[in-house]
């Protein structure tokens, strides 16, 4: 049942909705990504382990805007990649975030928004051991994002810079393109 109704909900959201937007940005580490490095530096030096520092995070979204262009509904797919150690060849974080987003200004071409997200994260880590032995470990949990406050520019193709608590950068700029 849910599986029929989610696609018709999507579907009536689209008859209903004035634009769709595109985007794709590019961040500094995500709070998750911080507390994860801290957290691991704290481990490490305990255990003489050294675990991999995020290199940033890249977002692609999909929205769709409401007639009187107040709200934005859509997804983030978002992408923290991280470094290579000596023990770890390769780690990413997947998250797929449903959201929501406001904008309480609107003025010609500046907007600036709120919004938030709630979704799951695929945590994919691929362990080298000393004989060279490589062993996957894929799990799954709970993602969360709040923008407190974003910043957009531009008309159909426009620039944004945004502020995040969660799985996307703290500090995010990109691109979109609406239609």
């Amino acid at each position: 049942m849910k599986k029929l109704l989610f696609p018709l909900l999507l579907v009536g959201v689209s008859i209903n909705a004035q634009k769709i937007e595109v985007s794709a940005s590019y961040g500094t580490p995500s709070v998750y990504g911080v507390a994860y490095d801290l957290g691991s530096s704290i481990v490490g030096s305990i255990t003489d382990t050294q675990a991999p520092s995020s290199n940033g995070v890249l977002a692609f979204g999909l929205m769709v805007y409401s007639k009187d262009m107040k709200w934005r509904y859509g997804a983030d797919v978002t992408s923290e990649l991280y470094g290579k150690t000596e023990s770890i060849s390769k780690q990413n974080i997947i998250s797929i975030l449903p959201k929501v987003d406001y904008f309480w200004l609107r003025k010609q071409k500046l907007g600036l928004y709120s919004g938030g997200s709630i979704g799951i994260n695929f945590i994919n880590t691929t362990y080298t051991s000393t004989d060279r032995m490589k062993r996957k470990d894929n799990s799954t949990g709970f993602g969360f994002n709040v923008v407190p406050i974003g910043l957009r520019y531009g008309g159909d193709l426009s620039v944004f810079v945004e502020t995040n608590i969660g799985m996307k950068g703290i500090v995010q700029a990109g691109v979109s393109y609406r239609f």
